[in-house]
């Protein structure tokens, strides 16, 4: 019994941990990132981030320009419009902050979304539906630690919900936003 709970709690922690994700390519293999992936803060801080669904970019602002840019992926059904519920994988649309930067055992670095805001919970109320939670903007699978996947995994939307980066993409990322970032997705 005690082995039986220790699977349990481990599950749940996986799942937890999980986040978004995708399902890997045929022949690779799973794996958890280790260590730290805590990146310094570069010179130059974005006062602002703008993803644009429809182009599948990432825009980095400072002052009213874009100074960066980023190509992305999205929820796995996202083409099916913006997020509703709990699990139906798609991204949502609207302004957030970003609460929080963290290494992610699954996922490279993740920075939490203020996911599901005022709007959100108003229209998963009146559909009678869960909103979900835990939007982030996180980095590669453990099986593309090395970026050789990156061409595959940009080119098809496969989180759960989620914004994805390289990883290469997501230390620069890092380095460039604080915690209290306003974040808009905007179809």
């Amino acid at each position: 019994m005690r082995n039986m709970m220790m699977y349990v709690e481990a599950a749940g922690l996986v799942w937890l941990l999980s986040g978004c994700g995708p399902s890997a390519p045929s022949g690779t293999r799973g794996g958890t990132y280790k260590g730290t992936c805590a990146q310094p803060m570069g010179s130059v801080i974005a006062d602002r981030i703008i993803v644009d669904k429809s182009d599948r970019k990432m825009y980095l602002y400072r002052g009213g320009s874009v100074f960066k840019t980023f190509p992305v992926s999205l929820g796995a059904n996202d083409y099916q419009g913006p997020k509703v519920k709990r699990g139906d994988k798609r991204t949502p649309i609207g302004t957030y902050t970003i609460l929080d930067k963290r290494c992610h055992a699954i996922k490279y670095m993740a920075m939490t979304l203020s996911y599901p805001n005022a709007n959100d919970i108003a229209r998963a109320r009146a559909a009678v539906v869960d909103p979900g939670s835990a939007i982030t903007v996180h980095g590669q699978p453990h099986w593309n630690a090395n970026g050789k996947g990156d061409a595959y995994t940009l080119s098809k939307d496969w989180t759960d919900g989620c914004v994805a980066l390289t990883n290469h993409d997501m230390r620069t990322l890092w380095s460039m936003v604080r915690v209290g970032t306003p974040i808009t997705l905007r179809r």
